[in-house]
């Protein structure tokens, strides 16, 4: 078996997979000027994010995940009246699309 490049299996997967973007980009609400938040993906989070991330999970602290999703942009995402909650939304959605199924029965990712 032939030497294999961790970073050209990722580009690879990005090049077959254009679905699944690197980042993920949200708003708090729809009006214009809205602060435009990133989060990377959950097959992207780098191994700091993923850490917190399951620390997080581990004390079931909603804001703690919050924080290790959102790093810096958690205090603007707090005084802009983001909603901790609504940003579990957005990971519980991201999760079940990268289980899902597509028409024919294959996983999506």
């Amino acid at each position: 078996m032939k030497k294999q490049s961790l970073h050209a299996i990722r580009q690879k997967y990005k090049e077959s997979h254009p679905e699944t973007p690197e980042w993920i980009e949200f708003t708090i609400d729809d009006h214009n000027g809205a602060t435009v938040y990133r989060i990377h993906h959950p097959l992207f989070q780098t191994n700091a994010e993923k850490r917190a991330m399951r620390a997080a999970q581990a004390d079931s602290d909603d804001f703690e995940m919050a924080r290790a999703l959102l790093g810096d942009q958690f205090e603007q995402f707090d005084e802009d009246g983001g909603q901790v909650s609504d940003l579990i939304l957005l990971l519980a959605s991201l999760t079940d699309t990268m289980q899902g199924i597509d028409d024919e029965g294959n996983p999506t990712t």
